[in-house]
C-alpha cells in the first residue's frame, strides 16, 4: 500500500517523519528517495526527534554514516539510529562496506539516496518513502509518498494525520 502526504512547508515534512518513528522498532528500514533539496534529511529530522533524539541531527553527506541515541516512544526502550547518506554509493556492496549493517538488528537503519544502492527493487519489510518537489506548485510544496514493501503491519494513512 502506498499512500501521500501533502508538505507544504519544512515544519510539515519533519512532523511526517515524527509521526513515523512511532510506527518504528528495532531493526526497521527506511530508504528514502527525492531530489537534491527535496527534504529528506528535514525528514530524518523529524524521524529522530520522534525517537527522542537530543543531538543535532545532520546529513552525513561527507561521514556517509551518523548515529544517534534515543528511546522508542510508548516503550522507553533504548533506539539506536543509524542514518546513511548513499548519493556518492553506486551499490549495495558500498553500502556494506560502509558498514550501514554493522549496528545489529536492535538499530533503525536509515538511508537516503536508496535508489543508488538498491535501484528500483527496495527489500522486503522495508519502509519506503519518496518526497517530491512541486516547485511548479510553490517552493515549499512537496508530495511525500510512503509505502511499506512487504508488509510493516501498521503502517497505515492514519497513523500520519
Amino acid at each position: 500500500m502506498e499512500f501521500k502526504i501533502i508538505s507544504k512547508s519544512g515544519v510539515k515534512t519533519g512532523n511526517t517523519g515524527a509521526k513515523l518513528a512511532g510506527l518504528l522498532k528495532p531493526g526497521s528500514l527506511v530508504l528514502l528517495d527525492g531530489d537534491l533539496g527535496a527534504g529528506k534529511t528535514v525528514f530524518v529530522q523529524g524521524i529522530c526527534r520522534g525517537l527522542g533524539v537530543k543531538e543535532h541531527v545532520t546529513s552525513p553527506t561527507f561521514a556517509l554514516i551518523n548515529t544517534y541515541n534515543g528511546v522508542f516512544p510508548g516503550s522507553g526502550d533504548p533506539a539506536r539510529i543509524v542514518h546513511c547518506d548513499a548519493y556518492r554509493l553506486n551499490s549495495l556492496e558500498d553500502l556494506y562496506d560502509a558498514g550501514f549493517f554493522d549496528f545489529g538488528e536492535d538499530a533503525v537503519l536509515i538511508c537516503e539516496w536508496s535508489e543508488n544502492v538498491y535501484g528500483s527493487k527496495k527489500p522486503s519489510g522495508c519502509i519506503f518513502v519518496n518526497i517530491v518537489r512541486r516547485d511548479d506548485i510553490s517552493a515549499n510544496y512537496r508530495e511525500i509518498y510512503i509505502s511499506a514493501e512487504g508488509g510493516e503491519g501498521e503502517l497505515s494513512e492514519n497513523a500520519f494525520r
